[in-house]
């Protein structure tokens, strides 16, 4: 069966959320460690998201959503403990860092609405969230300060974009 966007979108972010999140949701994770068998299943998705990265340090799915692609695959890299700095896939986290802090723009947005990025309020949203993790870890005094003004630029963005009823919608 073909991988489709909804497929991928949904593995990477309940890949992330079951590693990333504290309390009952990491329960199951902690679970999984203990077991070698789920362990292995683990290593070994992280060990394909790793290889599927582009040179650019993007993701897409089937050439779309390069900023949520990469955001979510991120952070499943960054849930299995590496960091810009350290672990196995501390490569991976750094280029998909630089990748998501290339697609800045003026306005805050962190996404290329031009190009592959319908609904970019989707991708900006994740690349926020797995940005501000990142800069929880970042020991670099320069990088750190390039994140909080990058994140600082991307929630200006969130609150303009916010329509009159609430949401965000996909603008």
């Amino acid at each position: 069966m073909p991988l489709t966007r909804r497929h991928a979108l949904q593995s990477l972010a309940a890949a992330g959320a079951g590693l990333a999140f504290g309390s009952s949701l990491a329960r199951p994770a902690l679970a999984a460690k203990k077991d070698p068998k789920w362990q292995a299943s683990i290593e070994k998705g992280l060990k394909w998201v790793a290889k599927t990265q582009s040179s650019i340090g993007h993701w897409t799915a089937n050439g779309t959503y390069p900023t949520a692609m990469s955001a979510l695959a991120g952070t499943a890299l960054i849930s299995s403990g590496s960091t810009t700095t350290q672990g196995p896939y501390a490569k991976n986290v750094r280029k998909v860092v630089d990748y998501l802090l290339s697609k800045l723009r003026t306005n805050g947005l962190i996404g290329d609405p031009m190009q592959q990025d319908n609904r970019y309020t989707y991708g900006h949203g994740f690349a926020m969230l797995f940005l501000s993790q990142v800069l929880g870890e970042e020991e670099d005094k320069e990088r750190r300060d390039e994140l909080i003004e990058a994140l600082t630029k991307a929630t200006d963005f969130s609150c303009k974009a916010q329509a009159a009823t609430g949401g965000w919608g996909y603008v």
